[in-house]
């Protein structure tokens, strides 16, 4: 089975398209938090990042002269990771990029500092000079331009000027390219992490699952093609009350049917043709005698009836092969032999007037019984003699091949079609249209060869050859 078309694959398959759309909802539910409410996506993480950086840069600014803000600002960017920029109310703004800030951002930017109301500049402190404005508690600006593309995030604070003698609103801004700011405005390593945690909880999760479906289910099919080739000692034992397990019964059950139903009528045709074959003898016994007290008309009517008696009797020893092939493989002896008389034999028997060229080494050896081979063999070789002997050579040829050896008996003749290969070693099963029209049989001689290799413990399989040609290959163990 392929991979791709498996269960085990499908359901995997369904698995991480699960995680995908998970990961798809959570995308879009980010994206529209981004558009709705950037506060709540950044969190007060983000601020307290910032007011904490702007504390240290206000504290650098009031002991520095404003015309070295620039410089002062671009080395605690560098320190972050970020670009700060200041902007006062009245609308000076202090940057290290030569760059100018887009218009958006300072219109944002003038918004938040109004929004906030005017700077509590009316109450005095404890050592009398003026209360400074307060600090803020969450970010007052974040958005994102797409000329240049960029992300700003900024907080309002409060910074001493000693031209004017007081603390004045200003808001200092972050602005990056990147949407965390290179983890400045918030950390993405703590959402991978669910990420992953996720994704691994829920293999870990399905993973048995899928494999306690598919485990079972591939089992159960190699039984199936097991029982389908014939083989019904196979047995299926699953312990579980699911559909799975009453599967597995089922299967099981049928097996047993099949074998039963199979073994009746293998016995059932063994009796019956033994059961015909002396009174089909008795009758040509007869036929022969009255034969020759006849002459003219009658003579001949009697030969049509020995001819449909005679085929009557090949039948019936076609059926008392098959039957006496049929059983059970552990009744037969098998036996190391050599291959090469077993091939004359078989060649003598069936093909002695036929172009018949055998190409076996004659130390090769096989185990199998000599008797079962042999007809095996002989019922490939009439085959092929009358199906394909006036289209050339008939080929026997054998080689090794691993722990096994290779029969191969190839023909000259048209083949079979493709629909039939997969039933032609069934029994009784005949070709509608077969090699020659008007050829004979009942559909038995295939299946001799195949319960009599199979009984070898071999296989058998049949192929057409290109361009033409039919070619029946026996496996058999060295």
């Amino acid at each position: 089975m392929k991979a791709a078309r498996s269960l085990f694959a499908t359901i995997l398959g369904w698995l991480f398209l699960n995680l995908l759309l998970l990961a798809a909802a959570l995308a879009i539910f980010f994206a529209v938090q981004l558009k709705m409410n950037l506060h709540e996506f950044f969190g007060h993480q983000g601020a307290d990042r910032l007011r904490a950086a702007g504390m240290l840069i206000v504290h650098d600014l009031e002991q520095t002269p404003p015309d070295e803000w620039p410089e002062a600002l671009e080395r605690h960017g560098k320190i972050h990771g970020v670009d700060f920029l200041l902007l006062l109310r009245e609308g000076l703004v202090f940057s290290p990029k030569k760059e100018p800030v887009p218009e958006e951002v300072l219109v944002k930017a003038k918004e938040a500092l109004l929004r906030h109301g005017p700077p509590n500049n009316g109450a005095d402190c404890a050592g009398g000079g003026p209360k400074p404005p307060a600090w803020g508690r969450k970010p007052h600006l974040i958005m994102h331009t797409s000329t240049p593309s960029r992300w700003w995030f900024g907080i309002r604070v409060p910074i001493y000027l000693e031209a004017s003698e007081r603390h004045l609103p200003a808001l200092l801004i972050a602005a990056s390219d990147s949407i965390t700011g290179k983890g400045f405005f918030f950390d993405p390593l703590p959402w991978m992490v669910v990420a992953a945690a996720v994704i691994l909880i829920s293999v870990l999760f399905w993973l048995p699952l899928i494999r306690s479906i598919t485990k079972p289910l591939e089992r159960m099919t190699r039984a199936a093609e097991e029982i389908a080739k014939g083989n019904f000692a196979v047995s299926i034992h699953e312990q579980r009350a699911d559909e799975i397990g009453r599967l597995a019964a089922t299967i099981s059950h049928m097996t047993a049917r099949l074998s039963a139903f199979v073994k009746g009528q293998k016995r059932f045709l063994g009796d019956v043709s033994h059961e015909l074959g002396s009174p089909v003898a008795r009758i040509q016994f007869g036929l022969g005698v009255l034969e020759q007290r006849l002459d003219g008309a009658n003579r001949e009517r009697v030969q049509d009836v020995m001819e449909d008696v005679d085929h009557m009797a090949a039948l019936i020893g076609e059926l008392l092969a098959f039957s006496r092939a049929e059983m059970n493989a552990q009744a037969v002896r098998l036996e190391r032999i050599p291959l090469l008389p077993v091939l004359e034999t078989a060649m003598r028997r069936e093909a002695a007037e036929a172009a018949v060229q055998v190409r076996v080494a004659s130390q090769l050896h096989v185990t199998a019984s000599a008797e079962l081979l042999t007809r095996a063999i002989a019922n490939l070789l009439r085959n092929a003699v009358k199906y394909a002997g006036y289209a050339g050579p008939i080929t026997v040829t054998a080689a090794e091949n691993g722990e096994q050896v290779e029969i191969i008996v190839e023909d000259c003749g048209p083949g079979v079609a493709e629909e039939h290969l997969d039933r032609i070693f069934e029994p009784f099963y005949r070709l509608e249209l077969s090699r020659e029209s008007g050829s004979g049989g009942v559909g038995l001689g295939l299946a001799i060869v195949k319960t009599c290799v199979e009984s070898c413990g071999g296989s058998v399989s049949a192929c057409n050859r290109q361009p033409n040609g039919f070619a029946v290959r026996i496996a058999l163990k060295h």
